[in-house]
């Protein structure tokens, strides 16, 4: 099923999931407003798409509390109405507990689910969405399962998880439905620089392509029921 004239916003957009979910969102028709906080990577992202002329780029660094949620907020304002978001954003660090300082603590849970919390607040404003409207989250097994040095992924996921289905309660009686997916292995830079020391094999994780066909075909759902 195509999607002709359909809007989506894809934030996390040159990273391996948010880049794989740009090409899979245009090749189904979509016009894409690719975010991301580097200008040059995000614009050869939007160059390498099909039609490359029908989207958009922005950029936003969801590191910066200060400007975040104004940043965002004039994204939606000019792009809008948009029929839905991915974020794709977030960190994976390593690091064991007697490693573990507050401000990088906070810093990866800002990135990792304050910086959704805040784009769905932009998203629901009036004019910012579609009447049937959608939003996926990229998670984690992690939000779930614990591992060694991993205190500040798995609750950054856990967290984002969280606020997808309180989100999801909170907009889906005003035609938003929000969703986070939990994949345990996809095959990305952060993968191999995470999960690839830990001895988990290539092999065993989805490719970034696989993963983005199944989470738009996830997207398509929400908005047709």
């Amino acid at each position: 099923m195509t999607a002709r004239g359909e809007k989506i916003l894809i934030a996390g957009a040159t990273g391996g999931i948010g880049r794989a979910v740009a090409a899979e969102a245009a090749r189904r028709g979509y016009e894409c407003v690719l975010v991301a906080r580097d200008w040059a990577a995000v614009e050869a992202v939007r160059a390498a798409l099909p039609q490359p002329e029908l989207h958009k780029t922005a950029v936003v660094d969801f590191a910066n509390a200060d400007s975040l949620e104004l940043d965002l907020m004039r994204i939606f304002t000019a792009e809008g109405p948009l029929n839905a978001v991915v974020y794709a954003v977030g960190t994976c660090p390593v690091k064991p507990l007697a490693l573990l300082g507050g401000s990088f603590f906070e810093e990866t849970i800002r990135v990792g689910c304050t910086g959704f919390v805040m784009m769905m607040k932009a998203f629901a404003a009036q004019g910012a969405h579609t009447r049937r409207a959608a939003a996926v989250a990229v998670s984690s097994v992690s939000a779930g399962e614990g591992w060694p040095g991993g205190t500040a992924y798995c609750a950054a996921k856990g967290a984002l998880s969280a606020a997808a289905r309180a989100l999801d309660a909170e907009l889906s009686p005003k035609g938003i439905r929000v969703v986070a997916l939990e994949p345990r292995y996809v095959l990305t830079r952060m993968f191999r620089d995470c999960a690839g020391r830990m001895g988990v094999p290539e092999a065993a994780a989805l490719s970034p392509e696989s993963f983005a066909c199944g989470l738009m075909d996830r997207l398509s759902e929400l908005l047709r029921v």
